[in-house]
């Protein structure tokens, strides 16, 4: 119970959720929705907080069982004043035989430290109990009745972490040394900018976007996410106009802290279910808390997912933030953290806070993964959700800045705040053009180093790319260029082993543990693990693949896969599927490659990567050869223009396997009607090399010398071929038999399922019943694609598709038996007169004389598809 100061008294539990129900705009009916939020404990840990007196039933406390022992609060707050009377933590646990000074769990109770085993034993024996539980379980009994316990030694560790990079730190509120010009400064000057904005005239919408720039791009250590800011400005502008009043109204809310959390946090998952789906939990807990923070530093403050769930693993044993949408009661615990951590520093440690983003900066600093100075780098945070969610994100771009090879304009890009390109490609310029603002860059230098390596290159040479300068491009020139850029001031060029690529524009996408390396190299300031390179990657551009040890089949797996089945079933989407899957390194249940309503977007993103040389597309026919797919000699004219001589052209898979030899990224050869060529005749003896243990970089890798050219040529491990084929045309058992055992094959078959009722029309039974008489009159290979149909919005569109789809597809199939088609539309009858049918009309033929008249000559019939269809019935016809 709580007890104001008119002497009533009032459930704690209740009031605590009715408060916060009603600042988060809930009313009294659903008010109850919010008690669930928030456990005695935790009601009680927030009260404690506001100075109110609390009180059980008979002032027994809040009760907590199980976990807690039996124990109440207040029996834990007698025992810590008895140890408050003992004078000295030291005094209080001689009182307790068999206990000493607790090697790891310490009670934090208002800035001061208790020997938690000794509270709760203390406690338990004052209630009359004998029990005699571990650290480990008095923790826990501490954890359910609301109070903080720390792991001391970790705290110490980070303690001295902090102190170590903060060298002649004494105390946060002094202006002077690294805390002040590194953490503090550029945090007052954003709070006040931040604030300013919000006091402006400037309606919600102007003034959340200006905000939400301050606190993610204006300079360097900023807690909100330029990849969120890029993506809001890409949706539609309904979707924008709402995102920024939800900024504005976050910072001008004149609500409790909390309660104005917990409604833009709603207001953003809402904002995220309509659209923009780059607001996911990590990014909502972060707008939110560090928007609100920023107006009010005494009550929240800057926020990152990773540190905050990196300090509860650390410091108190807590998984932070469990739930996968907003709760109030994972902020009222994580506040509760910091409020703790807070008085610690001024009661403990005399540090003095300012206000919570000191808690803040302390905890940033001491779990940076690599801080300058460090000879051995700590082992980077977590990444947040924004960082880890790497499938959506990118491209990374890295770009060389010479000219001609030689003339480096690093120093002009910088101080220009540019970067361009020198007699660019026309890849090159659809790179460039497609550039975008917030999208982040990076200016390289590759090359290659023998001595002085960090780790032993066993006398080989070793790929390195030098990142030179960082940077966030802010605006695009149109013109395949040139694009504006935000260069990081005062960064150190990095070196980068193995991973590297030559060519001047690079596009990275964070889709591989590879690239997500890299990335966090270049952008986040990670280390390096040169280990795993040399482990898991070195065919990947690192030591040479024939004494590099074998990659794990695992993570790298050529695909050799056709897809096959009758026209119309999905071939041509799902092969734009899995090419874009292999390139991008998705999950197979990515909803890019899975949502219909995406189609066009994933065509845009297989055309782009065409586009980059990733995907290779040919179609096979009865003449295609291997001079066409592998090489072959063609007239090339001599210099002086009289008589020619015969040079050696790559064909499609020469040209795609060099290139993804000479690349990081993945690279997939689709091969359209595969089964329409001389397979024999057109792999010749390279069908060898495309098994995946005969890859370059495997652990049975090979290369062979190509007849014409005499070069030495291998099928790299990252170029996978997909291949189609329509059963309609030659069925799969017809296949040659080397290509049937190299590749994967998976059938995709008519699903009637995924079609709907169209103006009355059942397409899902339509289908159906179509396939079921084509499979009994000819065979299952021979049936219509659900394809056909799917997109169909209306009577005249399914009209249209049977008109000029269907019907000639089964006249195909029937070889122009129209008695046969008719019986699959269910037209057909064993009769001989004329009929009329709902797709196609019978006429009988009159004999010509001298056959001995009608009823003597077989009857024969003229066959006119209708006008007008009717689908009535049809299933039962």
């Amino acid at each position: 119970m709580i007890r104001p100061s008119n002497g009533q008294r009032y459930p704690a539990k209740a009031i605590v959720g009715i408060a916060v129900g009603k600042l988060a705009g809930a009313t009294p009916k659903t008010a109850s929705e919010f008690f669930g939020g928030f456990g005695e404990s935790q009601s009680y840990a927030r009260l404690k907080a506001l100075r109110y007196t609390i009180v059980g039933r008979d002032d027994a406390g809040v009760k907590v069982s199980g976990a807690g022992l039996g124990l109440t609060t207040r029996d834990i707050l007698d025992a810590i004043d008895r140890c408050d009377a003992a004078g000295s933590v030291e005094a209080f646990i001689a009182n307790h035989d068999g206990l000493g000074p607790p090697a790891k769990f310490w009670l934090l109770h208002r800035g001061k430290r208790y020997p938690s085993k000794a509270i709760v034993r203390d406690a338990l024996a004052h209630a009359g109990s004998e029990a005699l539980p571990g650290g480990a379980q008095c923790k826990t009994a501490l954890d359910a009745l609301g109070f903080v316990v720390i792991d001391w030694p970790a705290f110490k560790a980070l303690r001295d972490t902090f102190l170590s990079r903060m060298a002649g730190f004494e105390d946060f509120r002094r202006q002077d040394g690294n805390y002040w010009t590194i953490e503090r400064r550029y945090k007052d000057q954003t709070i006040d900018k931040v604030r300013a904005l919000a006091a402006s005239d400037a309606d919600d919408r102007t003034a959340g976007e200006q905000i939400y720039r301050a606190l993610s791009v204006d300079v360097q250590g900023l807690p909100l996410s330029w990849r969120t800011l890029d993506e809001v400005q890409k949706a539609d502008a309904p979707l924008r106009d709402r995102f920024f009043e939800i900024v504005g109204r976050l910072a001008r809310s004149d609500d409790d802290p909390l309660a104005t959390i917990a409604v833009g946090a709603r207001a953003l998952e809402q904002l995220k279910a309509d659209g923009i789906v780059g607001l996911r939990r990590g990014e909502v807990l972060a707008i939110t808390i560090s928007v609100v923070g920023t107006m009010h530093p005494e009550a929240a403050s800057w926020f990152k997912v990773s540190r905050i769930e990196a300090m509860g693993q650390r410091l108190f044993g807590r998984k932070l933030f469990a739930h996968q949408q907003f709760e109030p009661t994972d902020l009222d615990e994580y506040l509760h953290l910091l409020r703790a951590l807070f008085a610690l520093f001024g009661e403990e440690l005399g540090w003095n806070p300012l206000d919570l983003f000191d808690v803040q900066g302390f905890v940033w600093v001491a779990l940076e993964g690599k801080w300058d100075g460090d000879e051995t780098p700590l082992l980077a945070a977590p990444l947040d959700e924004a960082e880890a969610d790497v499938v959506k994100d990118g491209p990374y771009w890295f770009v060389g800045a010479s000219y001609g090879r030689r003339d480096d304009q690093v120093e002009r890009f910088l101080a220009e705040g540019i970067w361009d390109i020198d007699s660019p490609s026309d890849r090159n310029r659809e790179q460039v053009l497609r550039m975008q603002p917030g999208e982040r860059i990076a200016i390289k230098a590759t090359y290659v180093r023998k001595n002085g390596l960090p780790f032993d290159g066993r006398g080989r040479s070793v790929s390195v790319m030098s990142i030179k300068a960082i940077g966030t491009i802010t605006a695009n020139a149109g013109d395949g260029e040139r694009v504006s850029v935000e260069w990081q001031v005062g960064y150190s060029p990095r070196e980068w082993y193995h991973y590297t690529y030559q060519p001047t524009i690079w596009e990275v996408y964070p889709t591989n543990e590879m690239a997500q390396r890299l990335i966090r190299f270049a952008f986040m300031d990670a280390a390096q693990d040169y280990d795993w390179f040399l482990r898991n990657m070195s065919h990947w551009g690192g030591l040479p693949a024939e004494e590099a040890p074998a990659p794990d089949p695992v993570k790298r797996s050529p695909l050799n896969l056709i897809l096959y089945g009758p026209p119309g079933t999905g071939k041509t989407y799902r092969t734009m599927a899995e090419a874009v899957r292999l390139c991008r390194g998705l999950a197979g249940t990515d909803p890019l490659l899975t949502d219909v309503e995406r189609r066009q977007e994933l065509r845009q993103v297989y055309e782009e990567l065409k586009g980059q040389g990733q995907i290779g597309f040919v179609t096979f026919h009865q003449n295609y050869a291997y001079e066409d797919f592998v090489e072959g000699l063609r007239p090339q004219p001599l210099a002086d223009g009289v008589g020619f001589t015969l040079k050696a052209k790559p064909g499609i898979l020469r040209q795609m396997a060099e290139a993804a030899e000479a690349s990081a990224e993945e690279h997939v050869l689709v091969i359209d009607e595969i089964n329409r060529a001389n397979i024999s005749k057109v792999f010749g003896e390279l069908i060898t090399l495309i098994e995946p243990d005969k890859r370059l970089g495997m652990d049975e890798g090979m290369r062979l010398t190509l007849p014409y050219s005499e070069a030495r040529f291998g099928v790299p491990a990252n170029l996978h071929i997909i291949g189609t084929m329509n059963t309609a045309d030659r069925s799969i058992a017809l296949l040659d038999t080397a290509l049937r055992r190299r590749f994967e094959f998976r059938e995709l078959m008519p699903d009637a399922t995924l079609l709907k009722t169209v103006d009355g029309i059942d397409l899902t039974v339509l289908l159906a019943t179509i396939n079921e008489r084509i499979e009994y009159l000819f065979d299952r290979e021979h049936q219509i694609g659900h394809a056909y149909f799917i997109r169909c919005t209306s009577r005249a569109d399914v009209d249209e598709v049977m008109r000029h789809k269907v019907i000639p597809l089964l006249a195909e199939y029937f070889y122009e038996d129209w008695a046969k088609v008719a019986a699959v539309l269910g037209d057909g009858d064993d009769g001989e007169s004329d009929r009329e049918g709902r797709f196609i009309d019978r006429r009988r033929l009159k004999a010509p004389k001298g056959l001995g008249g009608d009823e003597d000559a077989a009857p024969r019939y003229r066959w006119h598809v209708r006008d007008t269809f009717s689908y009535d019935g049809f299933a039962a016809a």
